[in-house]
This record gives structure tokens, sequence and C-alpha cells, in this order.
């Protein structure tokens, strides 16, 4: 097995098969990896910035997988071509310099672009922020209601003492009891809402 693999290695035949496999695995993949970025970008067109750096890392990569398919022709067919090589070697030149110039002037940008840890920390903080914000809110407005409901209850028992008539007692009785409902309700929905409000007297 070994002295096989030796003779592979060695040999004109064997050293013209691993330069074919090679060439041909370099060259599909340097077609496949485009084609993934494409479908990337299609599909986070929104998310994704400075597109056109990416439009000149997919030529870039093209160039350099036509290189590797023009090595594999001329590796089967056993000519030249010097022309196909110089018209290719020079797209891939210029495709490597643009692309490069381009990274090199983009980069300061590149490097001032929050990374996801320190979105997803700004926007935790952000949430935390409105959420404090509006219990706050809450709170707020069940301190006032509470206080409402207090002052009502007050007038009513104040109002009570001073009927004199049965029919009198009677209604403003009724109304305080229907007040005592409504604030031990409230009461009972501010807690469930872990929020302190006052209690309301009887």
């Amino acid at each position: 097995m070994l002295e096989q693999l030796i003779a592979l290695c060695t040999s004109r035949t064997g050293l013209l098969r691993i330069v074919l496999v090679s060439d041909a695995a370099i060259a599909l993949s340097y077609f496949a990896i485009p084609i993934t970025m494409a479908i990337v970008l299609r599909h986070r067109k929104d998310d994704i910035p400075y597109r056109w750096l990416w439009t000149l890392f997919v030529a870039f990569i093209v160039a350099c997988g036509l290189t590797h398919t023009a090595h594999f022709w001329s590796a089967i067919t056993g000519a030249g071509y010097p022309g196909l090589h110089a018209g290719i070697g020079l797209v891939t030149a210029l495709a490597s310099v643009a692309t490069a110039i381009a990274f090199a002037f983009i980069l300061p940008q590149i490097k001032l672009l929050p990374s996801p840890k320190v979105q997803r920390s700004h926007l935790e903080r952000l949430v935390a922020e409105r959420t404090a914000e509006k219990d706050r809110l809450i709170r707020e407005i069940n301190h006032r209601v509470g206080n409402q409901l207090q002052i009502m209850h007050s007038i009513l028992s104040i109002e009570s003492r001073r009927a004199t008539g049965p029919e009198g007692r009677e209604i403003l009785g009724r109304l305080r009891r229907e007040l005592d409902v409504m604030c031990e309700q409230h009461a009972e929905r501010s807690r469930h809402d872990y929020l302190t409000v006052p209690s309301s007297g009887t």
C-alpha cells in the first residue's frame, strides 16, 4: 500500500492525477463559495453592510476558480493556452488588487461597526430601561387610583355619618360596599402585578 502511494506521488501519471483532482476540487470550491455568499446576501441584504465589497469578493473568488479551471483544462489537453492563462491571470490580478484596496479602504469603518455582542447588550439595556419606566408609570397610576379610591371612601364615610334618613344611609352604605369591592379588586390586581399600592380602609 505504501509502495503504491509512493509510486503514485512520484510517477508522471500519478502526479498528473493529483494535479487534476486538486485543481478540480479547488475550482469547484471557488465556484460554490460565491453561490453561498449570494444566497446569504439575498436573504440578509438589509442586515449586511457594504454589499459592494461582497461583490468584489465574489469576483475575486470566481477569478481564482477560473485560474484553477484553466490549469485543469491545460493538464487534460496538454496544451499551454498562454492567451487563456494570460487573460484569466489579468482578470484575477485586477479582482485581487481591487478587493485588497477596497478592503483596506473600508477597514476603519468596519472596525467601528458594533459587534453582535455589543448590539445585544445595548438592546438588553434598552429593554431593561423601558421595562423599568413602564413599571414606574404603572406604580404611579396605581398609586393615584388608590388615593382616589381612598378619598372617595372617606367622603362616603363622612356622608354616611351625616345622613339622617334611613334611605340615605342605605344608599350610602351600598355605595361604600361597592367601593370596598373596587378597592379590594384594585389591590388584588396590583399585588398580582407585583406592585405596591396603598390599601383601602373600611
